[in-house]
């Protein structure tokens, strides 16, 4: 019997899993909820992406659950990027996901990569 799970090096994140780019503030804990079942480093630095494949802030995941196919967790702000940081992670990020699609893509608006 096996147990699909995803390894996550980037919490990506839309308004509805519990990110809201316009209030995030620094060395502030927020919730998150993920479909699946999702592993992610707890305590290192990672990239907060938003749904259009936008880096958004440097975090920490503090803990995460698995239950019943859905992933529940906190992180933490460290850092929100300043424009030209957001800007060169972004294209980055975006990329990566080109590279891992084996394709030039024009829109990364709700883009899954797994």
């Amino acid at each position: 019997m096996g147990f699909p799970v995803e390894f996550n090096w980037a919490l990506k994140l839309k308004y509805e899993q519990g990110l809201d780019e316009q209030n995030l503030k620094e060395d502030i804990e927020y919730s998150f909820t993920k479909g699946e079942c999702r592993c992610y480093p707890v305590n290192i630095p990672i990239d907060l992406i938003n749904d259009n494949w936008e880096a958004i802030a440097k975090v920490i995941i503090t803990e995460f659950t698995i239950r019943k196919s859905v992933t529940i967790g906190k992180y933490k702000t460290l850092k929100i990027y300043s424009q030209s940081e957001r800007d060169f992670l972004t294209k980055y990020w975006r990329e990566t996901v080109q590279l891992i699609k084996g394709k030039k893509i024009s829109s990364f608006s709700g883009l899954s990569v797994t």
